[in-house]
This record gives C-alpha cells, structure tokens and sequence, in this order.
C-alpha cells in the first residue's frame, strides 16, 4: 500500500469512442509522464468502487470546472478493501479530490508500479 509521487500526469481525456454514447462521463485517459496512455474507470469518491484490489492502480483526483489533476496515486493492497478505500478516500477528500480514477488493465505487478509512478504527480507530499 505505497503512495507514488515522482511524476506528473496530464488533463484527462475522455475516450473518443464512447462519444454521444452516454458512457463518456464514466471513463477518463491520463497520459503518464512517459506518455503511455492509462483507461481508467471514474467514480464518485463517496462510493466505494468494486474492483479487483490485486490489480488495480488508484488514483484520486481533482476535478473541478477548470479541470481535472490526479492528487495521488496508490494500489490498494488486499485485505479488508472496503475499510482501507475509507482510510484513502479520507486522505483524498484532505487535498481536494473528489474522483476516484481507477486503472485496471496493467497485468502484472511490475506494469502496476510502473503506472502507479507514472501516473503520480510532484509534490504530492505523499510517500513513494
């Protein structure tokens, strides 16, 4: 359960293909600092989202009428899911976050800590 705050990623994007189709406001693409291109699934910080916490990459994000920014990034570890997505939505309403982006598709623990730094922003104050 690490935090990751060496990069920054970019404004997401919705995905193109869902245009007109009712969906767009449920998935978001963020450019990592690499320039790999995450999917990711958004919900609301107050629900809890269920997904598979083994593989998933986390982020909480900022949105705004402005914009969106990732605040942190973090892979939840497994255990009691639900009590530890409490513990980091608290954390994410504390900086402002009010989205959860949530990345599912990195199919192995070395592409999920890759990510999960790509992904992160500077100056997160948070823990790699």
């Amino acid at each position: 359960m690490a935090f990751s705050t060496n990069f920054f990623a970019t404004t997401p994007r919705p995905l193109a293909a869902l245009d007109r189709t009712g969906l767009e406001d449920l998935f978001r693409v963020w450019a990592g600092a690499s320039g790999r291109r995450y999917i990711c699934s958004v919900y609301p910080l107050g629900e809890p989202p269920a997904f598979d916490c083994g593989r998933a990459i986390v982020a909480a994000v900022r949105k705004s009428a402005a914009g969106a920014a990732i605040v942190f990034v973090f892979q939840p570890s497994a255990g009691d899911e639900a009590e530890e997505l409490r513990g980091w939505a608290q954390k994410a309403r504390q900086r402002g976050a009010n989205e959860w982006h949530v990345h599912l598709l990195a199919d192995s623990p070395a592409a999920r800590q890759f990510a999960k730094r790509d992904l992160a922003p500077l100056g997160s104050g948070l823990p790699v």
